[in-house]
């Protein structure tokens, strides 16, 4: 039985299916329906833009039924200053409440960020999150002692002097390496990926998607450069040998808000050609 089905009572035989259909798998058939060829189905992606961009709502496929679909018109949007402005108000976060995030939020954040677009839409992408503080505070501390090993190697390198800062912070009581953070989340895959930038561009749906919700976010680069080169982190986080880290946010409610929005920045840097 064919993975891509048409119901011939809606179809207008527009033909938009096969114009957006990736690799032409879709041709008219003998009644000029809209078809694919079994023999082809291999090279399909699942994308489902075949049945997203029906018009007439006609088309299925085995793996996207009707019902689980939302009608376009039946999703409110924001207007187009309201969406500009959740982007632009992006802050890095870097005080957090101590208040754990309820599993549902992180359910409502994941399930925007599925929906971040991958290399032939292969969603390599797989999440490492702490729930508790504690087990962030425990990838902070082996963020110190690969800080540790870089300063025991070479002493005087930029590194070893930056990880000399944070250890003596940390001393202090002050966690300056994932700022104290109820949570943070690791987006790894797999090395034979072509792609890993897919894990950033998840990553940074994921930072919007939380801010959205009132979620607070910083990107990780002290942790990033430990989880790539320190094996003890990498155990501890459960990442395997086959994969790559892509990058890695901390999360948590804000401690502190902007009072006033928009600072300065430069101008795009743009080539019209």
């Amino acid at each position: 039985m064919s993975m891509f089905s048409v119901d011939e009572s809606k179809c207008t035989k527009c033909g938009i299916c096969a114009k957006v259909c990736l690799f032409g798998l879709i041709e008219p058939g003998d009644f000029g329906f809209p078809q694919i060829d079994e023999k082809k189905e291999g090279r399909c992606i699942e994308c489902g833009h075949c049945v997203l961009f029906c018009p007439a709502s006609a088309n299925e496929l085995s793996f996207m039924k009707a019902e689980g679909l939302t009608a376009a018109a039946d999703i409110e949007m924001p207007s187009q200053d309201a969406a500009l402005n959740l982007i632009k108000t992006r802050r890095s976060i870097r005080r957090f409440k101590k208040e754990v995030l309820p599993r549902d939020t992180f359910d409502r954040i994941f399930d925007a960020v599925s929906q971040a677009p991958t290399a032939v839409n292969r969603q390599p992408v797989r999440w490492i999150v702490t729930e508790t503080p504690e087990k962030t505070a425990e990838a902070a501390n082996l963020v110190l002692c690969w800080f540790r090993e870089v300063i025991f190697s070479d002493p005087i390198s930029p590194a070893a002097v930056l990880g000399a800062s944070l250890i003596a912070r940390a001393k202090e009581g002050e966690d300056a390496v994932l700022r104290g953070a109820p949570h943070l989340a690791v987006a790894v895959v797999p090395k034979e990926h072509k792609r890993p930038e897919d894990g950033v561009i998840a990553l940074t749906y994921l930072e919007l998607a939380a801010h959205a919700l009132g979620v607070g976010c910083c990107w990780g680069g002290y942790f990033l450069n430990a989880a790539r080169n320190f094996a003890p982190l990498r155990e501890f986080l459960g990442v395997r040998e086959d994969e790559y880290v892509c990058g890695a946010q901390m999360m948590g409610l804000p401690a502190l808000l902007p009072a006033r929005q928009y600072p300065a920045r430069r101008g795009a840097d743009i080539s019209w050609l």
